[in-house]
């Protein structure tokens, strides 16, 4: 499935469990971790004395992934803990490295407050190409059976149904394919079709035409894996690469910030 997984790590209870969560649906990947020293934080006074705690807490958190992943049977892990920008980082140790799939914790905020989605996960998710595995709360430690993919079928998230359904293949996992767009997909339908029967994939089609979303929303916590993709129709979405925050919708934006599951979001 991914051969090289990046894992953008931290000392917190939610990374811990996407840890062990990735560990375990890809055991056989070669998995990379990285903390990036902040050293752009203008608010933080950048004295040798804050360097070295800086580099203290990266230290410990690459320390404390690395166990954990050692623990769930992953014994080759490889190291990286560069100085500067966080998102600029990890993007180009990505390039460097061939990662083909990246995690995440996002640590976001909803409910009463405004989706906030934490900052070097929200730039990552902006400016990244290869797919992202995002956890916004933690979730159980098992392999995926009940896989959602939410979809208008727009040239775009034909890419993350093409993906739900190799993870569906991969895992053994029932796929759930909820067309909420207003675009003819007949086409596309038909070939999600005749692919999903072709990979023996459990398939159910859900045709659910200008949902909300919060009727997608509703949606989530009856499965355990989401798969939708970062891309979206309309002309904004083209000028993406000029201005990075036009590749998120607000949807998207909800979906990473509140699910109660994984979320496996598919770049362009």
């Amino acid at each position: 499935m991914f051969k090289k997984i990046l894992i953008a790590t931290d000392n917190s209870p939610l990374m811990r469990n996407a840890i062990q969560y990735t560990a375990n649906a890809f055991p056989y990947a070669d998995f990379h971790l990285i903390n990036v020293v902040n050293t752009s934080d203008g608010s933080i006074p950048q004295t040798p004395m804050i360097q070295k705690h800086l580099k203290d807490i990266s230290k410990d958190a690459l320390k404390k992934g690395r166990k954990i992943l050692k623990q769930m049977g992953i014994e080759d892990v490889k190291l990286a803990m560069p100085e500067g920008v966080p998102s600029k980082e990890i993007m180009k140790y990505i390039s460097e490295k061939d990662i083909d799939l990246i995690v995440m914790a996002t640590h976001s905020k909803s409910g009463t407050q405004r989706v906030h989605i934490g900052d070097t996960a929200l730039h990552s998710l902006q400016i990244t190409h290869i797919p992202t595995l995002v956890f916004a709360c933690p979730c159980e430690i098992e392999q995926p059976t009940k896989i959602f993919n939410p979809t208008t079928f727009s040239k775009y998230s034909v890419e993350g149904t093409m993906l739900a359904l190799k993870m569906a293949k991969y895992h053994g996992a029932d796929l759930t394919v909820y067309h909420f767009g207003e675009i003819d997909a007949e086409a596309s339908v038909k070939k999600i079709q005749r692919m999903a029967k072709k990979e023996g994939v459990p398939l159910k089609l859900v045709r659910k035409p200008g949902a909300s979303d919060e009727d997608i929303l509703e949606q989530v916590g009856k499965y355990d894996l989401m798969v939708g993709s970062r891309g979206r129709g309309g002309i904004l979405y083209k000028f993406r690469f000029i201005f990075p925050w036009l590749a998120l919708s607000k949807l998207e934006k909800e979906l990473i910030a509140e699910s109660e599951i994984p979320f496996l979001l598919v770049g362009d």
